[in-house]
């Protein structure tokens, strides 16, 4: 099951709100009256214990923040986090890829426990830093292969494309 974030941002610090007002605020996301409900039962302050519940929107917001940050994992500068292991996790052999888009760095590469790709995304300023802590390299230098790609059969195929003639093709008629 997927644990979903609501941004406490929505929240109006003054107001006060009742259970439905909540769901309406998240209504994009599908949150749900009973959720809000659990949330009441696992510590969130109402004003007072009548029907409907009424929540202080600073409450709601204190709620929201610790709800989201419960689950965030903090990775350190040569880690990414692992969605198989669910955790922070080192790199194969510090190869990774860079990609840029829009002032951001997309690095990618492999947990070091169960080989899956994990990604990360840096700031422009980082770029020295991550050259100096990774091996830096392209998409397929990633995969730990002995035989360069260049001398696999797949070049080969895309150098000289097999040509499909008629001098190639048995005597005789082509359709019976």
């Amino acid at each position: 099951m997927i644990k979903r974030l609501y941004p406490h941002k929505r929240v109006k610090y003054w107001y006060a709100y009742d259970i439905d007002d909540i769901c309406a605020l998240y209504s994009d996301t599908g949150l749900h009256a009973q959720t809000v409900r659990t949330w009441v039962k696992k510590g969130l302050k109402t004003i007072d214990k009548g029907n409907p519940a009424l929540i202080y929107g600073y409450d709601l917001i204190e709620y929201l923040k610790k709800y989201n940050t419960r689950n965030k994992c903090k990775t350190a500068f040569d880690e990414m986090f692992c969605f198989k292991c669910q955790d922070a996790r080192n790199i194969f052999q510090r190869k990774t890829a860079i990609e840029h888009k829009a002032k951001t760095l997309f690095v990618s590469g492999h947990c070091r426990e169960c080989k899956t790709v994990m990604n990360k995304t840096y700031k422009m300023d980082d770029l020295p830093k991550l050259k100096r802590t990774f091996h830096v390299g392209g998409v397929l230098e990633l995969y730990d292969c002995e035989a360069s790609p260049c001398k696999t059969h797949l070049q080969a195929d895309a150098i000289t494309p097999q040509s499909e003639s008629l001098n190639n093709a048995p005597q005789g008629n082509l359709f019976g």
